[in-house]
């Protein structure tokens, strides 16, 4: 896993004071991040960039449970360390501060809970279970008071948790929709993870079933 994707990385936070090693930073470092001294405002993105780095390459591999389990580790240590650090801020936030200091105290805890929202995005796409090749047609269905629209389209992979399938209609990312099995009627009810253009241009979403159903009958 470490040739594929990286070296393990260590966050936690810094137990005495240190300058941030960001370029051209003067800012006191609040956490270690594989071994660099980094402020908030570095530590973050570059953080979000690992994560996103590692997500995309971890999706972009035949499934590996060992693999997928180490960066759920990562996930979960980036999120705790962001959590003590957020702790921290708000302690201080008690201190007596002049107006300057604690807008600054405001605007690192936004920044912080902004970074644990797409922390938990990322978590919901993790690949929880092998990806199998297939095609099974299906009737889509997206039911929202404001856009309402069904369409017959198939599958281009399936897992125990979701599928892939190509789509014609507008459909956002977090929205939920409908599938039913052209061939057995069945149905369920699925959240969209992703929404892009694949590698012909075709419009092709990823879903996550909301309950726990063998829906594609995979052993």
């Amino acid at each position: 896993m470490e040739d594929q994707l990286g070296s393990s990385i260590a966050v936690r936070l810094l137990p005495a004071p240190s300058w941030c090693a960001g370029a051209s930073c003067n800012a006191s470092a609040a956490i270690d991040f594989d071994g660099r001294s980094l402020c908030l405002d570095h530590f973050l993105p570059a953080c979000i960039h690992e994560l996103e780095l590692r997500n995309a390459r971890l999706r972009n591999l035949p499934f590996d449970a060992a693999a997928t389990e180490e960066f759920k580790a990562f996930v979960t240590n980036c999120a705790q360390q962001a959590e003590k650090l957020a702790e921290k801020l708000v302690e201080k936030s008690a201190d007596k501060l002049n107006e300057d200091a604690r807008l600054r105290r405001a605007q690192a805890k936004t920044s912080l809970l902004d970074f644990l929202l797409r922390i938990s995005q990322l978590t919901q796409q993790i690949r929880r279970s092998p990806r199998v090749t297939s095609s099974i047609a299906v009737w889509l269905r997206r039911e929202d008071p404001h856009q309402t629209w069904h369409e017959e389209t198939w599958t281009v992979s399936t897992s125990r948790h979701g599928a892939a399938l190509l789509c014609r209609r507008p459909v956002e990312k977090g929205g939920t929709v409908v599938l039913c099995r052209k061939d057995k009627g069945s149905r369920a009810t699925a959240q969209v993870v992703y929404s892009r253009r694949d590698s012909e241009g075709r419009k092709q979403i990823g879903i996550q079933f909301c309950d726990p159903i063998n829906f594609w009958d995979l052993d």
